[in-house]
C-alpha cells in the first residue's frame, strides 16, 4: 500500500487538481490518500465526495493548528495500519510539486535500495519556476548550510517535503509524542536531521524535481521570517 499524507489549509483549487492527477496515474489503485483539512475556510470538504480510483481518509481541525501538527495527523491515521512493505508519500497540497514523477521516484527507490527518496531541488536536471529571487536564494543558502553542518551520503536537499518513505521511519519518527509540537513548514528539515541522527546506516536516494511555482492557484502559506527562525532554533539547539 502507498500512503499519501495531504495537510491542507484552503488548497480547495489546488486539491481538485491534484487528486486529478492521481487519478491519471497508472497505479492510482495502489494509493490510500489521507487529506487533513486544517480548519480551511473554503470548500476544502467537498472533495470528500468525488469519485476516485484511490481510497480517501478524509480528516478536518476544529481548529487551525499549522503545517507540523497536520501532517502528525496524517501519520497517526496510518501509524496502526502501517505494514513492513508499506510507503508514504508526503507532500504539498499547494499543486507545486508534480504528482506524475512519483512513479519513477518509487522506481528509483526500488533500484537504489533507499529507504528514503527525496524530490530534490539540487540535481543536475531539477529546476524552479515561478519562485522569487528571494526564496530561490534562500533555499540556496539553506541547502548548503544544512550541507555543511549535518552532511550525509547522498543528501542534498534538506528542506522539501516532497519524500516518500519506508514505514518503519515514520514509525521511528512516531515513538516522539512532543516531535511535531511548536513547529511549522520547518517540520521537513526537523524530519530529516532526526533520521539521520536516529537510524543507523539510512539509506538516502534524491530525484530531481521540477517545482512549478507557477501552477499554484492562490497566496503561499508559509511565514517566510518565522520559519526562518524556527530553523535556526533547530540548528543551533539540535531540537531533534
Amino acid at each position: 500500500m502507498i500512503y499519501l499524507i495531504l495537510p491542507a489549509y484552503n488548497e480547495e483549487k489546488n486539491l481538485i487538481k491534484i487528486f486529478s492527477k492521481i487519478n491519471n496515474l497508472s497505479i492510482a489503485n495502489k494509493f490510500t490518500v489521507i487529506l487533513v483539512d486544517d480548519c480551511s475556510t473554503d470548500k476544502t470538504y467537498l472533495i470528500k465526495r468525488k469519485k476516485n480510483r484511490f481510497k480517501l481518509i478524509y480528516k478536518k481541525h476544529s481548529k487551525n493548528k499549522g503545517l507540523s501538527i497536520t501532517l502528525e495527523s496524517g501519520f497517526n491515521i496510518i501509524k496502526k495500519r502501517l505494514k513492513k512493505n508499506d510507503l508514504v508519500v508526503t507532500m504539498d497540497s499547494d499543486n507545486t510539486h508534480p504528482v506524475k514523477i512519483i512513479p519513477n521516484m518509487l522506481n528509483k527507490m526500488k533500484k537504489t535500495n533507499a529507504d528514503i527518496i527525496i524530490a530534490s531541488r539540487f540535481l543536475d536536471s531539477s529546476k524552479i519556476n515561478g519562485l522569487s529571487i528571494f526564496r530561490e536564494y534562500l533555499s540556496i543558502l539553506a541547502k548548503y548550510i544544512f550541507s555543511f553542518l549535518f552532511p550525509y551520503k547522498n543528501l542534498n536537499e534538506y528542506t522539501c517535503n516532497f519524500r516518500i518513505y519506508k514505514s518503519f521511519l515514520i514509525k521511528e519518527i512516531m515513538k516522539d509524542k512532543n516531535f511535531f509540537k511548536n513547529e511549522d513548514f520547518n517540520i521537513a528539515v526537523k524530519i530529516i536531521l532526526y533520521l539521520i541522527k536516529k537510524v543507523y546506516n539510512i539509506r538516502i536516494s534524491e530525484y530531481p524535481l521540477v517545482l512549478n511555482y507557477h501552477y499554484k492557484i492562490g497566496s503561499s502559506k508559509m511565514k517566510v521570517f518565522k520559519n526562518i527562525l524556527l530553523t535556526l532554533n533547530l540548528i543551533f539547539f539540535k531540537k531533534f
